[in-house]
């Protein structure tokens, strides 16, 4: 029981490692392309206009993985809740005997 508890920290320990590169990456992305509280010219809005795609695939792209990432994450809680039920059910079997 023991070494699954183990081996599925390893795993929440990864998934974790995972939302921090996403959240790192659109960091760079939020402060390589949002240098200005708001767009004061012209050329600043065509500018902006022209990466209009660009901020989109990466928006989406960091939104599906945050999903992969929490759906991956809520399977690592449901198989906690298994094992502390089995280690539940394993002391009451010992209590009983």
């Amino acid at each position: 029981m023991n070494w699954e508890i183990k081996d599925l920290m390893c795993d929440i320990e990864v998934v974790k490692e995972k939302i921090n590169d996403v959240a790192i990456k659109h960091g760079w992305f939020v402060e390589d392309k949002f240098v200005k509280n708001e767009l004061e010219t012209k050329q600043e809005h065509i500018n902006f206009s022209a990466s209009y795609l660009e901020h989109r695939i990466q928006n989406e792209h960091t939104v599906e993985l945050l999903q992969v990432y929490l759906k991956e994450f809520g399977e690592l809680i449901q198989k906690f809740h298994e094992i502390e039920k089995a280690s539940l059910q394993a002391d009451q079997s010992e209590s009983n005997a």
